[in-house]
């Protein structure tokens, strides 16, 4: 919890070290001491003593400790599920889900195996990727915040089906990516971008496989040259309103890609 959250007189849920699973004590706030010092009462075990405790130590609000363990029980087996269906968070896929949702945000978000939203933002996306509305299944479950965690396997169907329905945001930004990290590494001193050029370049491999690389690169040239033809309506609009100069540099922008 934070600094600011806790209150002297409050009975808070504890742990001596931050180990999931390990028992919770309760204790009593008495008063706050200095930095992230308390001055704590313990109530169940040890009754009456009174000791030091950290903000790191003080987990929830005691009256929360069940929907806290039950969380940390939910999420333990939601990542043994996950490594038992062969995930891997060193492997292109999970790059290039991260990729994908960072392309949706939404407030959705994919991080070690483990997918991040609520119901609402869950359900436009899957209606844009031509899925039915969500309907929770598990090791997927609900947090104390009311934030749904969904397993490796359920996001990338996600992921995929949306490639498929909605392919060129996605193409266009890790296009945009691979381009300017392609000029940034022939600069002196980026050489260390290389390996990570070369890591990205495999997981934008797969994301082109899941957009369907005809389909997609044929709507992507079709947005760009949309794209480009405003830019040239752009060009003569500065030109008859005499921005030469302005004029100039979009053409050269344009000649150099």
């Amino acid at each position: 919890m934070l600094k600011s959250e806790l209150q002297a007189g409050v009975e808070y849920a504890f742990r001596e070290k931050r180990v999931s699973g390990t028992p919770l004590t309760r204790i009593k706030l008495v008063q706050h001491v200095r930095g992230n010092r308390w001055n704590a009462k313990w109530i169940d075990t040890h009754p009456g003593l009174v000791d030091y405790v950290t903000t790191a130590q003080i987990l929830v609000p005691w009256k929360e400790h069940k929907q806290f363990l039950q969380e940390e029980t939910d999420l333990a087996y939601l990542r043994e599920y996950n490594l038992s269906h062969g995930y891997d968070g060193n492997f292109p896929i999970c790059e290039a889900l991260q990729q994908v949702f960072e392309c949706v945000k939404d407030g959705i978000s994919y991080d070690r195996g483990i997918l991040r939203t609520t119901l609402e933002p869950l359900n436009r996306l899957r209606a844009r990727s031509r899925l039915f509305e969500y309907v929770l299944q598990p090791p997927a479950f609900q947090g104390r915040d009311g934030s749904l965690r969904l397993p490796h396997d359920q996001a990338e169907e996600v992921a995929r089906n949306f490639c498929m329905a909605e392919p060129a945001p996605v193409l266009i930004h890790i296009e945009t990516t691979e381009r300017n990290w392609s000029t940034d590494v022939g600069r002196p001193g980026n050489e260390y971008m290389v390996p990570l050029l070369n890591q990205y370049r495999a997981s934008w491999a797969i994301i082109r496989q899941w957009c369907g690389s005809d389909a997609a690169l044929a709507e992507r040239d079709k947005r760009i040259e949309i794209i480009e033809r405003l830019v040239w309506d752009a060009i003569y609009a500065l030109q008859r309103a005499g921005l030469d100069t302005e004029a100039t540099r979009l053409r050269r922008a344009i000649g150099s890609h």
